[in-house]
């Protein structure tokens, strides 16, 4: 799918991959463009039967996966980062046959034969100077990282003999 993503970089797009969220895990893609900021779960369909409900993504007869669960969360880690929205999508990469519960709104799903036209076709939400902008803020690695926190605090000193008198004690009370 990553190939496919760079393929769009003459019609506007921006393409990253391997985000790290730190505390959970690696967003697979980041494409940026005229339709918006997608965040890209890539998931093997092994030529088998892969079925996406709202929490569980299943393939073949392999456990459920809470990929659906995951990419919501990380989109939405994305979206408080980027201060933009920022669309969960799966791409189901070799999949037999692909089935999605009809509640599935709010993900994206993409195959590879469709993923490219569909992004294109997708009505622009973003301009191009607002693309590369998100793409400059993306890119940078500090984007993702959580706020440093900050350097312990050193207590001022207090009127000479306050040390003797301990916490909380105030002078001439027992």
């Amino acid at each position: 799918m990553g190939d496919a993503f760079d393929a769009l970089e003459p019609d506007g797009w921006r393409t990253l991959h391997c985000v790290p969220l730190p505390g959970f895990g690696r967003i697979n893609h980041l494409v940026i463009g005229p339709a918006g900021i997608f965040c890209v779960r890539t998931v093997p369909g092994r030529r088998q039967r892969a079925v996406i409900g709202d929490l569980l993504l299943t393939v073949g007869r392999a456990e459920p996966r809470p990929d659906p669960r995951w990419i919501r969360g990380a989109a939405a880690r994305a979206t408080a980062v980027l201060a933009a929205k920022v669309t969960p999508a799966l791409a189901v990469v070799d999949a037999s046959r692909l089935e999605t519960a009809p509640t599935v709104r709010d993900i994206r799903i993409l195959q590879p034969p469709t993923a490219t036209p569909d992004l294109l076709a997708a009505p622009t939400a973003l301009k191009p100077p607002d693309v590369e902008a998100l793409f400059a803020q993306a890119r940078d690695a500090r984007t993702w990282l959580p706020p440093a926190p900050p350097p312990p605090s050193r207590p001022t000193p207090g009127p000479p003999g306050s040390e003797a008198r301990g916490p909380g004690r105030r002078p001439g009370k027992r």
